[in-house]
């Protein structure tokens, strides 16, 4: 059994404006400020070396998903492709089923600020979501722990 995280970027990872004296800054060749607390960089770098522990991007941001992977580094698996939803559906939200769905005996994690949308009265048993609690618009280092709970 694996465990897969579908990890979004803004105000998941990285608070926006974030420039806490813990913050490690990812080059975005004038993108846009992006930076990530040192302590969801070392989370997610442990995460992604695990056995049988995957992650997966859940995010629009692709640039800066290829700039994190090289900068950290950081082994994520994948990205989850989002197709026009119907009007009034999460953009992420078919996607993010769907994975859950082609993986029903694995254990998947959706972290992302956003996933209070999922618009669904019937979410796969094996999908949990991980909506970010901290007081700076990511991932809390009680979430994580709540993460690295799950089985």
């Amino acid at each position: 059994m694996t465990k897969y995280l579908l990890l979004d970027i803004d105000d998941t990872i990285a608070p926006y404006l974030y420039r806490g004296s813990d913050a490690v800054e990812i080059e975005t060749w004038g993108r846009g400020h992006l930076a990530i607390p040192k302590y969801i960089v070392d989370w997610v770098k442990l995460f992604s070396k695990k056995e049988n522990q995957s992650i997966w991007w859940c995010t629009d941001r692709s640039n800066e998903t290829t700039q994190i992977e090289k900068q950290l580094p950081l082994k994520v698996e994948g990205k989850l492709m989002f197709s026009k939803p119907p009007k009034g559906v999460w953009k992420k939200q078919a996607a993010i089923i769907r994975f859950a769905e082609e993986h029903p005996k694995d254990t998947v994690v959706c972290a992302d600020n956003d996933c209070d949308l999922m618009n669904s009265d019937k979410l796969p048993g094996n999908l949990h979501l991980a909506i970010p609690t901290g007081g700076i618009k990511a991932l809390s280092r009680e979430d994580l722990i709540e993460i690295d709970k799950l089985e």
